[in-house]
């Protein structure tokens, strides 16, 4: 016959060891979450830094397309003032002054549209990128992603 052994022992430390271990699963899951909020904020800073870097590139793209227009306005004023002089000189005008005046004041209206054009695109390559900011997504209600701080 096999004798087996029993031991007494008390539940008070088994208790006080499983509340422990629960407390500590609870701390895991918390942690898990902060770590998501600590990512979603990281790809936040990274978007936010992408769309200065991009804005910043397209201002200057811009600057530099505004002062090269500006140029050319300057050039074909020059152009315009010479011609004009010219033609006084000439003593009257012809059929060919007046077809150049009329495609100088074309290339003028150009400009505008031009200018309009490139507004218009600054703004929708704006919105263009900010529509592309990722929106992430979660399974967990609403109420469990905000930190309890917050909650109040």
């Amino acid at each position: 016959m096999v004798k087996e052994e029993y031991e007494v022992i008390p539940l008070d430390p088994i208790r006080a060891l499983e509340k422990r271990i629960k407390k500590i699963e609870e701390s895991i899951q918390e942690k898990s979450v902060g770590s998501e909020y600590i990512e979603l904020v990281k790809t936040n800073q990274q978007v936010v830094a992408d769309l200065i870097r991009l804005n910043t590139g397209i201002i200057d793209k811009l600057g530099n397309l505004a002062s090269k227009i500006e140029e050319l306005v300057k050039r074909i004023d020059e152009f315009s003032s010479k011609f004009e002089i010219e033609v006084e000189a000439s003593g009257g005008e012809s059929k060919r002054v007046k077809e150049l005046e009329e495609e100088n004041q074309k290339l003028r209206e150009a400009q505008e549209e031009l200018l309009d054009k490139i507004s218009k695109l600054e703004k929708r390559i704006n919105a263009l990128i900010l529509s592309k900011v990722p929106v992430r997504k979660s399974t967990m209600p609403i109420a469990h992603q905000v930190p309890e701080q917050m909650r109040r």
